[in-house]
């Protein structure tokens, strides 16, 4: 029994001290700044600016100044530059000029995307998020606290907090016409409704890299600079 534990203790060592080895190098590894500066960037005015972006495998950051008043979490955020703020990003492993075009310019009936802006119009046949809901996960909206200076994050679950998000006319009058028990975000926008064409939208990307630094690079930037309040996860999938 002694030799096994001394054996035990010698392998942990070994990779104890190999462990480090890879800390050292991770930490002196560059990952972009919270500006994306000297990262490939994208202004959207037209669809076919899409074809601008390369259709290979990378990470992306989906930049607005369009003005976005709920999150999917709680925790840390990016701060906003350009007066604008990164709202989502996230990895495509194959294919970022086609993931992009589903958060920004995909089907009303789409069945998935990470961008929760606007309120679907209809009975939710699909795994939407739920903008509203008396139960189950829902979005928040910051509420300052005046005298102790923090904020606070409120869940959406009356009709009065989900009526003040950023929603057009349409938007507002199918809330108000309805009293239903959940309404759905449609998952992705399209950027060109007029909702949203009068805002500006960048794409920054990085492509052409394994998908294990990319992993990194996701993962170490939102752990450094914050998760944008679209993505409901902190890191992974």
């Amino acid at each position: 029994m002694p030799q096994i534990r001394l054996k035990n203790f010698f392998s942990t060592s070994v990779w104890k001290k190999e462990e480090n080895k890879f800390k050292q190098v991770e930490s002196r590894i560059k990952i972009p700044n919270a500006k994306l500066r000297n990262v490939d960037c994208i202004v959207l005015s037209k669809k076919s600016h899409f074809h601008k972006i390369p259709a290979e495998g990378g990470c992306y950051w989906i930049w607005t100044n369009e003005p976005i008043y709920h999150r999917l979490h709680r925790n840390k955020t990016p701060k906003g530059f350009s007066n604008g703020e990164v709202i989502y990003n996230g990895i495509a492993k194959d294919n970022v000029r086609s993931r992009i075009m589903h958060h920004l310019s995909g089907d009303i009936d789409a069945g998935w995307s990470g961008v929760s802006i606007d309120i679907y119009p209809s009975h939710s046949r699909s795994h939407k998020k739920k903008a509203y809901s008396r139960a189950g996960k829902v979005p928040f909206v910051s509420s300052p606290n005046v005298v102790s200076g923090s904020v606070k994050y409120i869940p959406i679950r009356t009709k009065e907090l989900l009526l003040s998000l950023n929603l057009s006319r349409s938007e507002k009058r199918f809330i108000n016409k309805r009293n239903r028990p959940t309404y759905f975000f449609r998952n992705g926008i399209n950027f060109s409704d007029y909702k949203h064409k009068k805002y500006k939208y960048k794409i920054y990307y990085i492509t052409g890299l394994t998908t294990l630094y990319l992993e990194f690079i996701e993962k170490r930037w939102r752990k450094k600079h914050g998760t944008p309040k679209l993505c409901s996860y902190s890191s992974g999938r």
